[in-house]
This record gives structure tokens, C-alpha cells and sequence, in this order.
């Protein structure tokens, strides 16, 4: 079986031997030494699950060193192997990019471990050997269980800044395990989702916050599976805009699509005295449609929502 390390970039090396090639291959002599170019900001770890695809860790690594491109940072990749009793195996991956202007460069490192699950003290040590020091550590989880993530609370995930995840795949609900500290967890669904409440955001703004108040009823979010993640933060940013502790009849379900529909998300407020607001979004279209009748005359309007690229939303989770 083809185990995830396998399928992403880099030269194999011995676990203990990274290190010192990464002095070897940074340093050169004064002529073509290339650490000018490295200046790191942070560590960046991107730990898979065993459930993971090849294709989807090629994707996220891939974002990861995009990120990195604009951030420069050392990229640490945790690939758990498919059985347990495995030594653990290193690969080496390096690249510089050439700026737009040809006359910036930026270098940027992803180390990468093979490890099994038996490993989980070595693991730490490890990690901890990798790590540049004194940089922030940015942690983000793709599909590891919830039992092993609780397992690291109290050392992987002890010094650091951030802890990122993303709803939309996890198949547990990540956000509700027991955090020794909440505030640095961030849903990347949620940083997804910073076009779409900028857009309807500055649309509603223009209307008298009393009348997308007055007799609200009902709050319905409308969803593809694949989008599990963002229809949990579209509702919670539409309950926290127009709610208020008080409202206890106001009715509100997320929905999920059925399988066949050209949607990909959407919106319905309703009111009592039958005014509307209706929020639609395509699938592979950046153009969503917004009607409203809360005037006493209805009104459409199509809303041009770019959406972030991955890396984009990986810096908004990391950083806002």
C-alpha cells in the first residue's frame, strides 16, 4: 500500500541526517549561499490522518507551500502510516521562487516524517528537533481522529499560537473537542467564508437594522455536503447579526441539499408579515443572487463573490 509520504515531493533521508543537510544545503559558500533568501516567519505543521487521500495531501501540501511563498516559514508534513511498528522515514523537499519582479527570490523547506502511531513520544522529540526555534508554531489538522488529537493537547500542541481545521472535511465536529484554550482554534470553513458576509455584509448594511429585525421568524441555511462547514458559520453569523438573546421563537435549520441540485449554498429569512430575504449560490459560478422584498417591493440583485484561493484562507485562519 502506498503510504502518504510516498506520494509527496522530497529526497529520502535518515530521520537523524535532515538537520545537518539542511545546514549543508542553505549554507553553500559565500558566493552562492542561498540563507539570504530564507527568512522564516514561522513554522508551519501540516499533520494528516490516516483516512486521507493521496491526491488530497498532494493538494494540501501544495497549499501549504504556496502559503509559504508569501510567508516564508518551515513547513513541517506529518504523514501517520497506514500500520502501526514502522521505523520512522524523513524526505527533504526545497524550492525558491522567483518574485514578479525577477528580482525577488524566496526560499522556502517542508520536512517531511513518516511515522506510526506507536511513535507518539519520539513524535513530539522530533517535531521539537525540527522546529526553528524561537518562530510561532501554526498547527493545522487534516482528518486525524478526535482521540488523537486530545493526545496532544498536552505536548504537540503546547506551545502553539494557532490550531487550524477544516469543517467541511473533518467528519466529527473538531471545534467541540474539550481545547485547553478555544481561542486558538480557528475553522478554516469560517476564514472561507470572509467574501461571502463581506459581500451580503455590506448589502444589509444598507437597509434600517429595524426592519431586517421587526417580526424575524425564521433562519434557514441551505447546503451541499461538501460545504457542511460554511453553512455552520453562515448561520452563526446570520444569528448573531439579526438575533438577540430574547428571540427563542425564532426558527433556525441548516438544511443539506438534496444531491441533484445546482446550488451550493444559500439563505432564507423570513418574517412574519410575509417579506423575505433569499440568498442563492451556484455551484462552479462566482456570481450569487440575492432577492428582498422588505420594502413592500421586491428587488434582485446578482453578487460577484471571488473566493479566496487556498492559501488565502490558510493566512486569514492563521493571522485575523
Amino acid at each position: 500500500m502506498t503510504e502518504l509520504i510516498d506520494v509527496l515531493p522530497g529526497i529520502e533521508l535518515p530521520v537523524g541526517a535532515v538537520s545537518e543537510e539542511l545546514s549543508k544545503m542553505w549554507g553553500g559558500n559565500k558566493e552562492n549561499a542561498l540563507s539570504e533568501f530564507r527568512a522564516s516567519q514561522m513554522n508551519l505543521v501540516l499533520h494528516f490522518g490516516r483516512t486521507v487521500s493521496s491526491e488530497s495531501a498532494k493538494a494540501r501540501f501544495e497549499v501549504a507551500v504556496r502559503f509559504a511563498q508569501r510567508y516564508p516559514s518551515r513547513i513541517i508534513v506529518l504523514c501517520p502510516f497506514s500500520k502501526d511498528n514502522q521505523p520512522m522515514q524523513a524526505k527533504l523537499f526545497s524550492q525558491c521562487f522567483i518574485g514578479d519582479s525577477h528580482r525577488e527570490m524566496c526560499c522556502c523547506e517542508a520536512l517531511i516524517l513518516g511515522f506510526s502511531s506507536e511513535d507518539n513520544g519520539f513524535l513530539f522529540n522530533q517535531v521539537s528537533v525540527w522546529l526553528e526555534s524561537d518562530l510561532p508554531i501554526y498547527h493545522w489538522f487534516s482528518e486525524v481522529r478526535a482521540e488523537r488529537v486530545v493526545k496532544y493537547f498536552d505536548h504537540l500542541l503546547k506551545r502553539v499560537h494557532r490550531i487550524v481545521f477544516d469543517s467541511n472535511i473533518e467528519s466529527y465536529p473538531i471545534r467541540d473537542l474539550p481545547w485547553p484554550n478555544s481561542q486558538k482554534v480557528v475553522d478554516l470553513a469560517r476564514a472561507r467564508l470572509l467574501p461571502i458576509r463581506q459581500a451580503i455584509g455590506q448589502y444589509l448594511s444598507g437597509i434600517p437594522f429595524e426592519l431586517l429585525r421587526k417580526e424575524l421568524c425564521v433562519i434557514n441555511v441551505h447546503f451541499v455536503p461538501k460545504r457542511k462547514g460554511d453553512a455552520f458559520h453562515l448561520m452563526q453569523w446570520l444569528e448573531y447579526g439579526l438575533k438577540s438573546i430574547e428571540d427563542t421563537s425564532i426558527d433556525s435549520k441548516l438544511i443539506e441539499l438534496k444531491p441533484n441540485s445546482n446550488k451550493s449554498l444559500c439563505f432564507e429569512i423570513q418574517y412574519g408579515h410575509g417579506q423575505f430575504i433569499h440568498w442563492t449560490q451556484f455551484e462552479d459560478s462566482s456570481i450569487s443572487h440575492l432577492t428582498q422584498n422588505l420594502g413592500g417591493i421586491e428587488k434582485k440583485l446578482s453578487i460577484q463573490i471571488k473566493p479566496l484561493l487556498p492559501e488565502q484562507e490558510l493566512s486569514e485562519a492563521f493571522y485575523f
